[in-house]
């Protein structure tokens, strides 16, 4: 299956960290999608960014410890850091990949932000053993070329990256 380029005029996204999460204390890399002129905030301040393609947004922050609200035009996610009381509920947040940089898997294509593989299995291959990849999935890559479906590629707090438990993930097509 051939991706197309990633299309921003959907709504805003902030597709690093996930909602309702704890991350460890220390440098956060914040990953949003949203249009060119939004501004990231953090905490209700605008917060500076770079633009590696139109309509991507990254920071690198260090957030204090506590409660904390990031936004990108009508996207929100609420985090804390380190230890914090009214997380009740809430689970660590692990970022993917953990140190690449966003040009490991994208690249600007005819002035868009894509994929620098055609095919997204491609991608995640240049970090992923393919090979070991039916011993832990019940499918082939083939039936699952689309890794996304199931997983967050830029993190997220359930086991395996899943964007839900994995007994949701099986449902979605097994019913």
């Amino acid at each position: 299956m051939v991706l197309a380029t990633i299309a921003f005029a959907q709504e805003p996204a902030i597709l690093r960290p996930s909602d309702r999460t704890v991350l460890r204390p220390g440098p956060l890399t914040v990953v949003a999608r949203g249009p060119v002129l939004a501004t990231l905030m953090l905490d209700g301040k605008s917060i500076g960014s770079t633009q590696p393609a139109p309509g991507v947004h990254t920071a690198v922050l260090n957030p204090a410890s506590g409660l904390h609200e990031l936004t990108l035009g009508t996207a929100k996610v609420q985090f804390a850091v380190g230890p914090t009381a009214g997380t009740d509920g809430w689970q660590q947040f692990r970022p993917h990949p953990p140190v690449a940089q966003c040009t490991a898997c994208h690249a600007v294509k005819d002035g868009a932000w894509s994929f620098k593989q055609d095919k997204l299995a491609d991608s995640c291959a240049g970090c992923h053993e393919l090979k070991s990849f039916p011993k832990l999935h019940m499918h082939n890559t083939e039936a699952l070329a689309e890794c996304q479906l199931c997983h967050q590629p830029h993190g997220s707090a359930e086991k395996s990256h899943l964007k839900m438990n994995k007994e949701t993930a099986c449902k979605i097509c097994h019913g």
